[in-house]
C-alpha cells in the first residue's frame, strides 16, 4: 500500500527582496536568501548608500535660546537636528550627530559655549560638516555577509561604516532553525508566496490558524490514537470553522477501538497501516466542494500529546518598563500593541532622560527667602538638591576684590564642570588687624622722655593716637613708658607695648637712650623703633542670590519608533537593546509546537486527493482502491471484531 508523503520543495532558495521592520525603508536595504531548511538559511544584505560627495563645512553662531537645529543648504536646503543637544546646556566642544528631516545621518557638529568679559555665557559657536545628497547612490554589501537567518525571520547586519541594524526578512515570520525531523522541513522559504509555514505554540495561535480557514471546511486527523487533547483540537476547530471532523487511526489502534463506543462513531476511520509514529501525525484541512479556497495541514506529535501551552493575553495594548541588557543603558519603557499569535507585536519606545531647565531663583527654605548668607571664610561651594536623587555641589569663583554691591554675577558650575546657572554675589566688609604685615615707624633724637611720648599715625582707617606702656619686670606693674627707672634692671634698651585709644595692643616699641655730657651734666636723647599692626578690610559674610538649573525628568520617544518586538521578547531602539518582561517566549520555539502550512496550490491538490470519496486509486483498477480509509464500524465488522 502506498502511503501519503509530502514531496519536498526546492531546498535552495535565492531571492532578492526589500527587508522590513528596520531603521531603513525596504527600498534602501535588501537581502538575498541562501541555504536550505536542513542546514539553515543565510541572507546577503546590501544597503543603498551615497557614494562620493565631500562634506560641506562651516561655522554658525547661535543665541542661548537655541533649540539645537540648523537650517543648512548642502545642495538641497533642509533643517538639521543635533541629536542629544539639550536646550539651556553649555557644552564645551561636544560633538553631536546631525540628522536631516528624513531621519538620515548626514554629518557631525561641534558646539562650544562662548563667554563675555564678565565670564557669562552669551552664545554658541557651532562648527558643522554635512554630507550633500548630490552623490551617486549604489548598493553596498554589509561587511557581515552572509548573516544567519534567526527565529521569526530576523537578522542583524551592519551597513558599511555603520552600527548593527536589525531587520526582518518578509514572509519568514514563522521560520525556525531546522531541528532536522519535521514533516514540513522540505518546504523552502523560496515558496513563501505559495505556502505559508508557521509554528503553533499557543491556543491563541491555534485559534488564529483555524480562523483563517474557510467556513465549513473539513478537518481529518491522521493520528496513532485519539487522545483527549486531539478531541479538544477537534472541538476548537468545530467551534470556529463549523466543518466536519474525522479521525483516522492505524489498524493497531482500530483493533482496540472496536469494543468501545468509537465503533459506531461516524467520525472514526481506519488507516491501512499497522501503526503510526506520533511525530508523523498529520491533520489535513480542505474547503467545501467548489469553495475555491486553498488547503492547509498540521503536523507533529502535539496533535496527540497535550503541549501544556502557556495561557495568557494574546493581543496587547499596554505600557511596560523595559529591562536593559547592558549596565550603561538608560531607563526605558514601551507601549506595546499587536497580537502574539500573529507575530506582529510592536513597541513604541521611550527613554527616561534627565535634562537641565533654565536657571531659576533658589529658595532658602529655612529662612523662606531667596538670600543665602555664608561666613567670611566661605570657599564658594554649596550643596543643593536640584531634582536629583541626592544633593549636588555647586561652586562659584569668589571675586577679588570682594564686591560690595549686587552688580557682580558669577557663573555656577557643578562637580562635573557643567554650567548650572549663575549667582549674584555681595560681600559685607569689616576692619581687622593685619598682624601678618606690621608697619615700621621710627622716631630718633627725641629729647623728651618716654612718659611724655605719644603720637598719631594713619594706618588705613583714619588718624589714630597711640601711647606706650611699660611693664616693670621686677614688680609686674604696668605704667607709662615715661616712668621707667634709669637704674637697676630697667636699663635701656627697654620694650614697651603700643596701645591705641581703645586700649588695644597694636604693636611693640623698642626704646634706646643716648647720653651726652656737658660740664659733668648729662643730657639724654631717645630713639624709638616701633612695629605697628595696621588695619585691613576683610569679608565678614557673603550674601548670595542663586539662579540655578534644576534637573527635569522627561520621557523622550525613540527616533526610530515604532520598533518590532524581536524573538525572545527583545526590542532594539536607537541601537540600544532591551528585554520586555513576560515575553521571553515570543516567537521562540518551546519544543512543543504544531507545525502548520497553508495556502499552496500543490498542497491543496495533495490534501484533496486524500478525500475518501476521491480515492486516487479508484479509477486505476488497483487493489489499493479497496483498502482506502474505511469507517471504523465497517473495518471492525469485516474482521469480526
Amino acid at each position: 500500500m502506498r502511503r501519503f508523503v509530502l514531496i519536498p520543495f526546492l531546498s535552495l532558495a535565492l531571492a532578492q527582496v526589500g527587508l522590513l521592520d528596520g531603521p531603513r525603508p525596504p527600498t534602501e536595504v535588501r537581502g538575498y536568501l541562501e541555504g536550505n531548511a536542513q542546514e539553515g538559511y543565510r541572507v546577503r544584505v546590501e544597503f543603498l548608500q551615497e557614494t562620493g560627495g565631500n562634506p560641506i563645512q562651516g561655522t554658525s553662531y547661535q543665541g542661548l535660546g537655541w533649540n539645537g537645529r540648523l537650517y543648512l543648504c548642502p545642495g538641497a536646503c533642509d533643517t538639521f537636528t543635533l541629536q542629544g543637544f539639550v536646550l539651556g546646556s553649555y557644552p564645551n566642544g561636544q560633538v553631536y550627530d546631525l540628522w536631516d528631516s528624513q531621519n538620515r545621518l548626514r554629518g557631525k557638529a561641534g558646539v562650544t559655549t562662548e563667554y563675555d568679559t564678565q565670564n557669562r555665557p552669551y552664545r554658541y559657536r557651532v562648527e558643522y560638516a554635512v554630507w550633500p545628497l548630490s552623490g551617486t547612490k549604489a548598493w553596498q554589501a554589509s561587511p557581515d555577509n552572509p548573516v544567519p537567518l534567526e527565529t521569526g525571520g530576523w537578522l542583524t547586519a551592519r551597513p558599511p561604516g555603520g552600527s548593527p541594524e536589525r531587520y526582518r526578512y518578509p514572509g519568514m515570520e514563522g521560520y525556525q532553525p531546522s531541528s532536522g525531523g519535521s514533516i514540513f522541513a522540505g518546504i523552502s522559504p523560496a515558496d513563501r508566496d505559495l505556502a505559508r509555514k508557521t509554528l503553533i505554540d499557543s491556543m491563541a495561535k491555534l485559534r488564529a490558524f483555524y480562523g483563517r480557514q474557510a467556513r465549513g471546511a473539513e478537518i481529518w486527523f491522521f493520528v496513532p490514537e485519539v487522545s483527549p487533547w486531539t478531541v479538544q483540537l477537534a472541538q476548537e476547530y468545530t467551534g470556529q470553522v463549523g466543518g466536519a471532523v474525522r479521525f483516522v487511526v492505524p489498524e493497531g489502534t482500530a483493533r482496540n477501538y472496536c469494543p468501545t463506543s468509537y465503533r459506531n462513531d461516524g467520525r472514526f476511520h481506519v488507516l491501512p497501516k499497522t501503526s503510526l509514529d506520533k511525530k508523523d501525525s498529520l491533520a489535513v484541512i480542505w474547503p467545501p466542494q467548489g469553495a475555491g479556497q486553498k488547503g492547509a495541514a498540521m503536523a507533529g506529535r502535539y496533535l496527540v500529546d497535550r503541549p501544556d501551552w502557556p495561557d495568557g493575553p494574546d493581543c496587547l495594548n499596554q505600557t511596560l518598563a523595559l529591562v536593559p541588557t547592558a549596565s550603561d543603558l538608560p531607563e526605558a519603557r514601551a507601549y506595546l500593541y499587536g497580537c502574539i499569535s500573529q507575530g506582529n507585536l510592536k513597541a513604541r519606545v521611550e527613554f527616561k532622560e534627565k535634562t537641565l531647565g533654565n536657571p531659576v531663583p533658589v529658595l532658602n527654605l529655612p529662612r523662606f527667602s531667596y538670600l543665602w548668607t555664608y561666613p567670611g571664610d566661605w570657599n564658594g561651594k554649596a550643596q543643593f538638591n536640584l531634582g536629583d536623587t541626592a544633593s549636588e555641589e555647586i561652586r562659584i569663583s569668589l571675586p577679588s576684590p570682594a564686591p560690595t554691591s549686587w552688580t557682580r554675577v558669577e557663573p555656577a558650575l557643578d562637580a562635573q564642570g557643567r554650567n548650572r546657572g549663575y549667582a549674584q554675589v555681595q560681600a559685607r566688609l569689616q576692619w581687622d588687624l593685619d598682624r601678618d604685615n606690621p608697619q615700621s615707624v621710627t622716631y630718633k633724637d627725641q629729647t623728651k622722655p618716654p612718659y611724655q611720648f605719644s603720637f598719631s599715625q594713619d594706618l588705613g582707617s583714619g588718624t589714630e593716637t597711640f601711647t606706650l606702656w611699660w611693664t616693670d619686670p621686677t614688680f609686674g606693674t604696668r605704667q607709662r613708658c615715661g616712668f621707667i627707672p634709669i637704674w637697676g634692671e630697667a636699663s635701656f634698651p627697654v620694650t614697651c607695648d603700643v596701645e591705641d585709644a581703645s586700649g588695644r595692643i597694636r604693636g611693640t616699641a623698642t626704646v634706646t637712650r643716648e647720653t651726652s655730657w656737658f660740664l659733668f651734666i648729662p643730657s639724654y636723647r631717645y630713639n624709638y623703633s616701633i612695629q605697628l599692626y595696621p588695619w585691613k578690610q576683610t569679608v565678614s559674610s557673603w550674601n548670595v542670590y542663586w539662579y540655578l538649573s534644576w534637573w527635569q525628568v522627561t520621557w523622550r520617544a525613540a527616533t526610530d519608533n515604532d520598533r518590532p518586538v524581536e524573538a525572545g521578547g527583545y526590542v532594539t531602539a536607537e541601537g540600544r537593546r532591551y528585554r520586555i518582561p513576560g515575553l521571553e517566549g515570543y516567537l521562540q520555539p518551546q519544543g512543543k509546537e504544531i507545525e502548520a502550512v497553508e495556502g499552496d496550490p500543490y498542497l491543496t491538490y495533495i490534501t484533496r486527493s486524500l478525500l475518501p470519496d476521491r480515492n486516487p486509486y479508484g479509477g486505476l483498477n488497483r487493489g489499493e482502491a479497496k483498502e482506502w480509509y474505511k469507517p471504523l464500524s465497517q473495518w471492525c465488522r469485516e474482521r469480526g471484531l
